[in-house]
């Protein structure tokens, strides 16, 4: 019922974005002077409940209350009713689109779902303030508002950065006070989606390749909206002036706790342990488990499909090099074709794969989600059944 609610109110929130639009899309057509009362803010919101709303989202706010306006300007938009949603997602093909919004309507659904706010006013020049509001309507024109989303390299904070730094002028640069240091993509990820999301970090983990191994630049951070206001709040220009005032929290975040999840760590452990014993006395009573080989080695089978998908077929740059292929590889397509078969050169084979990932596993330029672990030495335990039967 609260599934369906949401729905309706997302529905209804829309169309009265929808309606406000077209009168932004008649101005961006005309030039607006704003006045010496107008100011540029970013919005930064706290993290959502569900996966995608865990890293919170950026937004950047124009009003002038001189021209009755206050608009906020969202580039965290997608409709989940675009033919091959999915598809597209898997595919690096999904477009995200920016939206005019009045500010109070935006600010209403994050009421509404008791998610925090913060307010920061940028400190621009008044030629700086007149570009970043003109860029703004011109990316709002229906022939420029889609954009093709990455989770990394091009998403609401990500284009908020980008108007924000190419409105600046030429003899006014960001100094970032951040120190650099050896966090990853992977590493912010994971700071994210602590406790309550630890099986969609799983998932994501499985998808990602070396290359969000990497340690960041500071510009890399940006990705994440509260890592982009906590930046923000100690950035200096080459004039000496901040680039922004201090946050200020305008809606506070009332949602209910959520338990903390079952690590999928812990349960891979656990169910090594089960599926060990019953290896050994199944060795010890002469029992054959194919029931059990079937869906280990299905299971693994069908990953590496998704894995090289992502890997061969996929635009996301990220999902690319990916060595989880090394343990979760196709060769398991075959010991589950013939499960009934004796073939110990290809359980060889796998068996001396997986033994080469747990041997390097502390120097594969790429972190493996804990879990892994555990699911190795599954398969591990059932490859030398099968092999010493």
């Amino acid at each position: 019922m609260f599934k369906y609610m949401k729905k309706l109110y997302i529905i209804l929130l829309i169309n009265i974005m929808q309606a406000f639009s077209p009168k932004l899309y008649a101005q961006s057509d005309n030039t607006i002077e704003l006045s010496d009362a107008a100011y540029a803010s970013i919005l930064t919101c706290g993290p959502g409940d569900e996966f995608y709303e865990s890293f919170g989202h950026t937004a950047l706010r124009i009003c002038d209350t001189n021209n009755d306006l206050d608009v906020v300007f969202n580039y965290g938009c997608f409709d989940f009713a675009e033919p091959h949603f999915y598809l597209k997602f898997t595919k690096g093909r999904l477009n995200y689109f920016v939206l005019g919004v009045p500010f109070a309507e935006f600010m209403m659904e994050y009421q509404h779902y008791k998610r925090a706010v913060w307010e920061q006013r940028l400190r621009l020049e008044k030629d700086e303030l007149s570009r970043l509001f003109d860029s703004l309507m011109v990316n709002i024109r229906p022939e420029n508002m889609f954009y093709q989303y990455d989770l990394f390299r091009d998403n609401c904070a990500t284009r908020v950065y980008d108007m924000i730094n190419k409105a600046l002028s030429p003899e006014r640069k960001m100094k970032f006070s951040r120190p650099e240091h050896s966090t990853t993509q992977r590493d912010l990820i994971h700071k994210y989606t602590e406790d309550t999301l630890l099986w969609w970090r799983f998932g994501v983990d499985l998808m990602l390749g070396c290359k969000t191994d990497k340690a960041m630049q500071t510009e890399e951070y940006m990705y994440v909206p509260m890592e982009m206001m906590t930046i923000y709040d100690t950035t200096i220009m080459s004039d000496g002036k901040p680039l922004a005032e201090p946050p200020v929290q305008l809606l506070a975040d009332h949602r209910d706790k959520k338990c903390r999840s079952l690590s999928p760590t812990l349960f891979f452990w656990i169910l090594f342990v089960i599926i060990a014993v019953l290896t050994f006395f199944s060795y010890r009573k002469g029992w054959k488990l194919y029931w059990l080989d079937g869906i280990i080695f299905g299971l693994v089978s069908l990953i590496s499909i998704v894995l090289l998908y992502m890997t061969l077929f996929s635009d996301h740059w990220c999902t690319k090099t990916n060595l989880n292929l090394i343990w979760a590889n196709p060769l398991y397509i075959w010991p589950l074709v013939r499960l009934r078969k004796y073939d110990p050169v290809v359980y060889v084979a796998i068996g001396c794969i997986l033994l080469a990932l747990l041997v390097g596993w502390a120097w594969w330029p790429q972190e493996f989600n804990p879990a892994v672990l555990p699911i190795v030495l599954i398969i591990m335990t059932r490859i030398v059944s099968r092999l010493v039967k």
